[in-house]
């Protein structure tokens, strides 16, 4: 079965050493449908957010190979971000032409899938190059079963569901911990969206037990107190103005090593846990580097691997449940502290891609690539 594709099929790859610049690389469009099992994916749109520049330099860091999802040619990478597609070609028994689906997919018009675990909910791309990543990665949602979906919420959904889920485990892994016994904790990258969404369910749930301090740049730092995310914002310089003395937790969302360095020599012993979540400060140093720095030793603090402490403990039926109530109290929030960035074709969003490696995004721009 199929639906008329008028566009040339292409993937826009980005230069593994170099992320600013990209090649448009066609793809060979079957005239047939795919082969037993397969189906084909129009790429309608995805969000290119901090998240997603972190997946890559996190893939070319080997911490997790989030580069090999989808493979590119030598020397380019093909970057995986969350989005829209509509199954317009398929040839598996329990797939329909015409559903819409969410989930991982790269900067490209069309991708070819293997489903497997068909559900009425969903499906899970069974081809072999998926199985280097958690399957989390994998899973696809039909939009026709999704509890709460609306056409008109599809761009805010984009932006802050998977990182309101890295919010929401790294919340989920502060509960379980009990907070290492500390008082504070301290957000780098404040203005990212998985820092937002972890600050606003610590102001939310836990503001008597845990003062929460987010760490931005001067530039970002009027849009930072206006979220009403944090108990305090300062900005990058003014971390010796942070009074020495609670025990404090760290989440460097910026990987800036050169920050992590001030907060541990500013706080030193009084920090029990030091966790890296990502790296929206792509250009300071490498992805996951730590120094002998007084306080807890920083380590990599993995998603992933509190998704396996969710699974075995409540089951992902239940911890999706839970993720997707607080999701949607969070966005109805959330969505108005965005303004929406189009880009349309590969020029486009290699020029936007570029924009955000180069700091001249706003805090508030919320980026939409449309293939």
């Amino acid at each position: 079965m199929t639906l008329a594709m008028t566009d040339s099929a292409y993937t826009l790859s980005l230069d593994i050493d170099d992320f600013r610049q990209s090649r448009v690389e066609m793809q060979p469009e079957p005239n047939d449908d795919p082969v037993e099992g397969e189906i084909r994916v129009r790429i309608d749109k995805i969000a290119m957010t901090a998240n997603s520049i972190s997946y890559g330099f996190a893939g070319k860091s080997g911490l997790i190979r989030y580069l090999d999802i989808y493979p590119a040619s030598e020397g380019y990478a093909n970057l995986p971000c969350w989005g829209y597609g509509d199954i317009v070609r398929s040839n598996h028994p329990d797939i329909t032409v015409g559903d819409r689906i969410y989930g991982f997919l790269p900067i490209a018009s069309h991708i070819t899938m293997i489903p497997g675990d068909v559900s009425h909910g969903g499906f899970t791309d069974t081809r072999v190059c998926r199985a280097v990543v958690p399957p989390f990665y994998n899973e696809y949602a039909f939009t026709k079963a999704e509890p709460g979906y609306a056409a008109e919420f599809e761009e805010a959904t984009m932006l802050f569901r998977p990182l309101f889920g890295t919010s929401f485990l790294m919340q989920s892994y502060c509960k379980d911990h009990d907070f290492y016994g500390a008082k504070r904790i301290v957000v780098t990258s404040a203005s990212a969206k998985t820092a937002m969404g972890f600050g606003y369910l610590m102001r939310k749930h836990f503001s008597e037990k845990i003062e929460t301090i987010g760490l931005t740049s001067p530039k970002n730092k009027a849009f930072v107190e206006s979220l009403d995310c944090y108990d305090t914002v300062l900005t990058y310089n003014e971390v010796p103005l942070i009074p020495v003395g609670p025990a404090t937790l760290i989440f460097d969302v910026a990987g800036n090593a050169d920050v992590v360095a001030a907060l541990h020599t500013r706080l030193g012993d009084t920090i029990p846990y030091s966790g890296a979540v990502g790296k929206t400060h792509w250009n300071a140093g490498a992805f996951g580097a730590n120094r002998d720095l007084p306080g807890a030793k920083p380590v990599f603090w993995s998603a992933p691997d509190q998704i396996a402490v969710l699974h075995e403990r409540i089951g992902s039926g239940a911890m999706m449940r839970q993720m997707g109530a607080a999701m949607i109290d969070f966005m109805m929030v959330a969505s108005g502290w965005i303004q929406l960035s189009e880009s349309h074709g590969p020029e486009a969003m290699t020029e936007k891609i570029r924009d955000m490696l180069d700091g001249n995004v706003g805090a508030e721009e919320g980026i939409i690539l449309q293939p």
